[in-house]
């Protein structure tokens, strides 16, 4: 487990949790849609709000309710909601790489196993 942190918010997230990553691939299935349903054309101020209410609900979805109102200290600023989001996956790629270095000793190598099963005779062809 470690901690996020986004300005003056702060959570601790466990990336083997299976819970934690539904909440994280349900809201990130969410993002997706709700980012094509966003209008594109008209007023800017409400462009803007149904832009940031995209990250809102993606950070509330994980988190909890009201967590994005926490994160953004009740502005409605794209350009929050985009470092958050930035800071969010910068964070989860560096999890991702230090469990890889973890965890990497105990992931099943099928080509390792291959070669030891076969006695470590890769390349060589016997005639039966």
């Amino acid at each position: 487990m470690s901690l996020w942190k986004f300005g003056t918010f702060e959570q601790e997230i466990d990336f083997t949790d299976a819970d934690f990553m539904d909440a994280l691939e349900e809201a990130q299935e969410q993002l997706v849609i709700q980012s094509k349903e966003t209008p594109k054309v008209g007023k800017k101020s409400d462009i803007i709000r149904a832009q940031v209410d995209c990250f809102a609900q993606f950070f509330d979805h994980i988190f909890g309710p009201e967590t994005s109102e926490k994160m953004y200290e009740g502005r409605v600023s794209l350009e929050l909601a985009i470092q958050s989001a930035e800071s969010f996956s910068r964070f989860g790629e560096q999890e991702g790489r230090r469990m890889d270095q973890n965890y990497s000793k105990y992931y099943v190598n099928a080509n390792r196993n291959t070669q030891q099963r076969q006695g470590g005779q890769k390349g060589q062809h016997h005639n039966r």
